[in-house]
This record gives structure tokens, C-alpha cells and sequence, in this order.
């Protein structure tokens, strides 16, 4: 496999510069979002800022029923910058590099690392923006690429996420397929409700237009990420000033370290933060999980099941998806945030964030679900029992039992 750095040398010299410097270090800064349009409008407000500004797509080869993990020669990360401290050019600089991976988060990855090292390479002081493909999830990308870009001369700076408010609640709520990539199953509402929480800036448009989406976007803000209200926001600046901290990003979205953020409420945006110490009885939980999950809700936590004592067991609902999993050993839950209590977090739980709008009768209903699930004290006495026995729920974790 060739180095996609080499794909880069002598082409990125080609994209104008700019003068801007931190501390020394070239300052790449990465935006991303679910759609594409919101992206063609920040790169119109960038143009002339004081940035090499780089758009970055996936391209697929000519057989669009390929699935992934069935490379095609043609599968590309392409490049693209027409905007620089200079203004916006009608004559953009195009650069194809082929995808090193059948992944293609992990190919994005290995290619934004060799170019952020190329432009480093270049203007030392300088910043890069990059506007990633959309509904590509940080989460997946900005760790790996902390990691690669790490001791060289590129200070990995602030990561937004993009959004408009008057969509938010379909794109949230409602069940929209991606199909980003072949093989995506993806729907808006999970790829959102990840950045949302992992980004260290939201950019949320539309605002006066749609309060009940602003709200619904302050719910699933988390505090200590900053909100801009637009474009006329100064973007560059803020995400040029920012140093992305991805464990600290991470935590926030871990089913165990999870916040309810909350926010307002005037036009009926609600949440729930649901936790208890007892465990979800495993027959209860596959009868309840419609009424648990809830219509045109978003939520996020853990639960445990005397079943598998040791294992972290996940909830996500976006999009009108459920998604259950395995998140490892409760010991191996990393630092919980700021504020909060590790040893909290590493204690065997249920606790679930949940967030919807309006409908005060399915709040009630997910609230007393959450209750009638949980393992009655009397049941806890024979919890023992369960360790090593079928639960029932081995199609929703891909084996029949898992011991901690």
C-alpha cells in the first residue's frame, strides 16, 4: 500500500496559502455535518478568511451495489480547495487519492493525516480547514486521527458540527436513511445525535426559524460545547482557538458517561434522566423495548442484566432506530467528564438519557416502562441464578451469554 502521503508532494503547493499562526504549529481545524448543502454554506463564508479551507468526498467506483469491504480501484478520497485567504476561486485545485482502505472513515483518516502533515510542511504557522464528507461521524474519525497527527508539527484544533435547526426534528426523530457510502445503513438521526455530542462547537442555522428544533438541539448540546446561532459567527476563530481533546469528547457520548444536558423548554421539548442501581430483567426488557424506545424520541445511557453482570450493555434510539450492544467490562468505562465521579461511572447501572418533544403521554409511558424492566427486589434475591443462563437476548448481542 502506498503512503497517500506521496500522492500529496508537490500537488498541495499548488492550494494557496495563509499566515495565520498559534503557537508555531500548523492548526487544522474540521467541520463536519449531515448535509451537504450546509457545508457548500460555510464554505462560502470562509472564502477569503485567513485559511486554506479543503472540501474532502468519497468516491465510488462504477458499481454502486458494491458492498463494503469489496474495494474498487476507482474508490477515491477526493480533495478539493477553492477557497483561501485570497477569496473563493472559480478554478478550484482537485487532488484524487485512492482510497488505502476498504474503510472509508479509515481511509479519510490516513489521507487528512498526510495532507495535514504535507500543509505543516509548507506554511508551519498556518491553518487548514477541513469540510468533511457528509455524515461522516467524528466520533469514528477525530481519535484515530488525534493519535496519527500527534508529536508532529499539526495541532489538531477545534471539530464542529453543522445543523439546521429547521430540520432538526425529522432528521432527529424521524427515520431517514442515509446511504453515504455503499453498504450504509445509517439513518441523519444517529450520525446527528453522535456529533452533536462529540463536537467541540455546534453551528446550529435556522435558529429563529424553528425554536422547538433549537431547542432540541440545546437538549442534545452538551454544555461544555460551545453554540454558534450562524454563519456571520466568527467559526475560524473560535475553532482555531480550541485544541480537540477526543477522550474528553468520547466520554460524553459513552453509554456509561453520558449527561442528561437538558435545556429549555418552552416549546415542549422535554428530557428524562433515568437511572437506577437495580438491573433490567432480561424478559421484561424484550417485551417493553417498544414501549421503552418510545416514537420519535432520541436517547442514549447503559443498563446491566443479571444475566451478564460485567458487561456494559448499550442504548441508542435516533432516527426511529433502536440499537443495543456490548460497550466492554464496566471496569474499562474510561474517565468519566469533568465533574463527574469515575468510580459512579464504573458501578454496574441503568441509566438512560431520554429526549423527545411535545407528547407528554409517551414520556410517562418510557418512564414507567424504565420502572416495570428493572429487576424487583425480590427478584434481585435470586439474581444469581440468571449468571450462565439463557436470557433470551442473544440476537440483540450477537451471543448467547457473556460473563463479566
Amino acid at each position: 500500500m502506498t503512503d497517500p502521503s506521496d500522492d500529496f508532494a508537490g500537488n498541495c503547493a499548488d492550494i494557496p496559502g495563509s499566515s495565520a499562526a498559534v503557537d508555531g504549529r500548523h492548526t487544522l481545524a474540521v467541520i463536519g455535518a449531515v448535509d451537504p448543502v450546509l457545508l457548500d454554506l460555510v464554505d462560502l463564508s470562509l472564502a477569503g478568511q485567513d485559511s486554506v479551507v479543503i472540501r474532502a468526498g468519497l468516491h465510488f467506483g462504477a458499481d454502486d451495489e458494491a458492498e463494503i469491504g469489496q474495494a474498487d480501484d476507482d474508490d477515491l478520497v477526493r480533495l478539493v480547495s477553492h477557497s483561501s485567504a485570497d477569496g473563493f476561486d472559480d478554478e478550484p485545485v482537485t487532488l484524487d487519492v485512492p482510497m488505502p482502505y476498504t474503510c472509508p472513515t479509515c481511509s479519510l483518516r490516513e489521507v487528512l493525516a498526510a495532507v495535514a502533515q504535507d500543509r505543516a510542511a509548507q506554511e508551519p504557522g498556518g491553518t487548514t480547514v477541513i469540510l468533511l464528507p457528509a455524515a461522516i461521524e467524528l466520533a469514528h474519525l477525530l481519535p484515530g486521527l488525534a493519535e496519527e497527527l500527534a508529536g508532529t508539527g499539526v495541532r489538531l484544533a477545534g471539530a464542529a458540527h453543522v445543523l439546521d435547526a429547521t430540520t432538526a426534528l425529522d432528521e432527529l426523530l424521524e427515520h431517514r436513511l442515509l446511504a453515504a457510502f455503499p453498504g450504509d445503513s445509517r439513518c441523519t438521526g444517529a450520525v446527528h445525535l453522535t456529533n452533536l455530542g462529540y463536537a467541540d462547537v455546534v453551528l446550529a442555522l435556522g435558529r429563529d426559524e424553528d425554536p422547538a428544533g433549537a431547542d432540541l438541539i440545546e437538549h442534545l448540546r452538551p454544555h461544555d460545547a460551545l453554540l454558534l446561532p450562524g454563519l456571520d459567527a466568527p467559526l475560524l476563530e473560535i475553532l482555531s482557538g480550541l485544541t480537540h481533546d477526543a477522550a474528553a469528547s468520547l466520554s460524553r457520548i459513552h453509554p456509561a458517561t453520558t449527561s442528561a444536558w437538558g435545556g429549555p423548554d418552552e416549546h415542549g421539548v422535554w428530557t428524562l434522566d433515568l437511572s437506577a442501581s437495580l438491573p433490567f430483567h432480561p424478559g421484561r426488557l424484550r417485551a417493553l423495548v417498544v414501549d421503552l424506545a418510545g416514537q420519535g424520541l432520541c436517547a442514549r445511557g447503559c443498563f446491566w442484566l443479571p444475566s451478564r453482570p460485567g458487561r456494559v450493555c448499550t442504548w441508542e434510539v435516533a432516527g426511529g432506530a433502536v440499537s443495543v450492544g456490548d460497550a466492554g467490562t464496566w471496569v474499562e468505562v474510561p474517565a468519566a467528564p469533568l465533574g463527574a465521579c469515575d468510580d459512579a461511572a464504573r458501578e454496574p447501572r441503568c441509566h438512560l438519557v431520554v429526549t423527545g418533544v411535545g407528547d407528554e403521554e409517551m414520556r410517562e409511558q418510557v418512564r414507567r416502562a424504565f420502572a416495570r424492566i428493572l429487576l424487583r427486589p425480590e427478584e434481585m434475591a435470586q439474581a444469581l441464578a440468571w449468571i450462565g443462563a439463557d436470557d433470551g437476548l442473544g440476537d440483540w448481542f450477537g451471543q448467547k451469554s457473556q460473563e463479566g
